[in-house]
């Protein structure tokens, strides 16, 4: 499996996708049948180093192909698309090769054993955040205490949400503080074949019910004395975090730009179809669509923008950050012009501008939120 012939494969994928949208958009729960498609395709391999058989080779030559990879199939489905972008995001702790004494031999170890399950078939992804904590993960409340002799080995107890993947994912990150500590570490958990009852310590608190991106379930959960297992190279999250490059960020502003791409294909295939039935357009849709022309322009050369300095290894986290909000509100606002421009049938379920809008309106809430995202930007533009 190369990253050449995973991209040769996914227009054709995304196009079959994109032939079932009008029964695409009105799902509330992921199929996982999309889930093997992508696994056949070789998708799940997308995280990995070559060196543990997947195709990742550093960010200068693996975050152009990766988000690539998003945006064309998010003009299939941007549910499953986004899904997997968090497969292809927590994994990048584990790409660091190596880490200080006295740690570094258990995290080849552990490293191994992560990507071996990849291999192997699973699915990866994440269940950070929490009631109350805005996206702020320094704000983590639950709670892991030690479990027999295994430094490594800890039970989980506390409140979950925005569980993406959920009940199609094999191990999901997570973040809790250990006993006896004050700040928050990474952990993992294995959660394929787990009933949702409690009786093992992971309860459904609520299942997703989103306005947009509607069937990525990211459920709810309560967790009470659940396995987890903490990074081999306790005491270091923001390190292993940093990691990924800020890629995380690129990830999701990839599957928006995205469904930029297949709104604004859509409505100028609608256009043209009114304008050979000699419908002229009024001024103000007229205007509207300009302006929406415009945006998704400012959204495309954000993106490559970003991607060419990552091209180069050139790794600005401001920078990143600021093409994610950028993407999310021009994105907004130029799906809400296409649907001001179409008039009444934007309401409708036969026209899929309606709900490309409120799938476009998540980028503004993935991690880092409204909020702590503009913290950041602020933080980092004064300590440039």
């Amino acid at each position: 499996m190369t990253i050449q012939s995973i991209l040769e494969q996914t227009p054709k994928l995304a196009q079959e996708w994109a032939a079932q949208r009008a029964e695409r958009q009105r799902r509330t729960k992921a199929d996982p049948a999309d889930y093997e498609q992508l696994r056949k395709l070789g998708v799940p391999l997308l995280a990995v180093p070559v060196e543990f058989g997947g195709t990742w080779k550093d960010i200068s030559q693996s975050a152009r192909p990766l988000c690539t990879f998003l945006r064309t199939l998010a003009q299939g489905d941007p549910s499953i698309t986004l899904a997997s972008a968090m497969h292809l995001g927590v994994l990048a702790s584990w790409r660091i090769p190596a880490v200080p004494e006295p740690y570094n031999a258990g995290w080849q170890k552990q490293r191994k054993e992560v990507f071996q399950t990849v291999v192997d078939g699973a699915w990866w992804g994440t269940i950070v955040s929490e009631p109350g904590s805005g996206g702020d993960t320094g704000l983590t409340r639950s709670r892991c205490v030690p479990e027999g002799r295994d430094s490594l080995k800890y039970r989980m107890s506390g409140q979950k949400h925005f569980g993406s993947g959920s009940g199609l994912t094999s191990f999901m990150t997570t973040r809790a503080i250990p006993e006896g500590e004050t700040a928050p570490d990474l952990f993992f958990m294995e959660v394929r074949n787990q009933p949702w009852d409690g009786s093992t310590g992971m309860k459904l608190s609520a299942e997703w019910q989103g306005h947009g991106m509607m069937s990525t379930n990211s459920h709810a959960f309560e967790f009470k004395d659940f396995p987890a297992t903490r990074v081999a190279w306790p005491g270091h999250q923001s390190e292993l975090m940093a990691a990924n490059s800020g890629l995380g960020g690129m990830s999701w502003a990839s599957v928006i730009s995205g469904v930029m791409d297949a709104a604004m294909d859509y409505t100028r295939q609608q256009l043209k179809a009114s304008r050979a039935r000699g419908s002229a357009l009024r001024a103000y849709q007229q205007i509207e669509w300009t302006k929406a022309e415009q945006e998704a322009f400012l959204i495309d050369r954000a993106w490559e923008g970003t991607l060419q300095s990552l091209d180069r290894g050139i790794i600005n986290r401001r920078t990143i950050l600021m093409t994610k909000e950028c993407v999310a509100q021009l994105a907004e606002s130029a799906l809400g012009r296409l649907c001001r421009l179409s008039g009444g049938t934007a309401y409708t379920w036969y026209s899929p501008l309606g709900a490309w809008l409120d799938d476009v309106r998540a980028l503004g809430f993935l991690r880092p939120p409204w909020a702590l995202a503009y913290d950041n930007l602020f933080n980092m533009g004064w300590a440039e």
